[in-house]
């Protein structure tokens, strides 16, 4: 006996903030609800009968850092559920360049972001694709080097207002020269390299604390668990 697989159909909608909401859903905003879909409904305009049927699901995604952007309408507000995704250094796993573990450096990084920029700071931090190359951690300093530089850093200075005092507490002394209003961009020739890789550890060292910690918690022997059930669930950009 075949089985009937029910059909499911998704409409996504990308920076769905960036747009002016009421107009591009117009009339099509009253049948969003839960309780309308399949329904026909006389559309107030146009006066015309349309639904929108109960397998169909609308996903929208908006960037929270765009502070220039609008939040979103209200009225579509109440139509949607909304889950918030945060950046993730552990889909980093224990990938390091150089010596500098990449998900204790974007954390630590993002504690800096969350202590120092004020308000809508946790809105602002890294999100873990930069650190990330076809879907993998990277592995490359060079490419590495210029994240840093031509992503990370000008993000931050955005963030910043160009406040270089708040950039120090963030990058720290050896990206940032407070003095001089500049950040250090002769440390990205490759002739420098090591003098960045110590100016990207030096403000952290905690970062390489907490990487031995979970290294060596990994390395201890598995337990007996016979007669137990052990139940996780894993939590989830740019």
């Amino acid at each position: 006996m075949l089985r009937k697989i029910p059909i499911i159909g998704f409409l996504i909608i990308d920076e769905i903030n960036r747009g002016d909401i009421p107009r591009i859903f117009g009339e099509l905003i009253t049948i969003l609800e839960k309780n309308k879909r399949g329904k026909p409904v006389t559309l107030p305009l146009s006066k015309a009968q349309f639904q929108v049927p109960d397998n169909i699901y609308i996903i929208g995604t908006m960037n929270t850092a765009d502070r220039s952007i609008a939040l979103l309408d209200t009225a579509l507000r109440r139509r949607f559920g909304f889950i918030e995704i945060m950046p993730d250094s552990s889909i980093l796993g224990r990938s390091s360049v150089r010596g500098i573990p990449l998900g204790p450096w974007l954390d630590a990084i993002n504690r800096q972001i969350c202590d120092n920029i004020g308000r809508d700071a946790r809105n602002l931090q890294i999100g873990h694709s930069y650190l990330l190359e076809n879907g993998s951690p990277i592995s490359d300093f060079s490419i590495f080097s210029r994240v840093i530089q031509e992503d990370i850093i000008p993000l931050l200075e955005e963030y910043c207002y160009e406040d270089y005092s708040v950039l120090e507490k963030i990058l720290g002394k050896g990206l940032v020269d407070v003095g001089n209003q500049r950040i250090k961009h002769e440390l990205f020739e490759e002739s420098r390299r090591d003098d960045l890789i110590q100016a990207l550890i030096t403000p952290f060292p905690v970062m390489f604390t907490s990487s031995r910690v979970q290294e060596s918690e990994s390395e201890e022997p598995e337990e007996d668990l016979t007669g137990s059930e052990i139940i996780s669930e894993e939590n989830a950009d740019d």
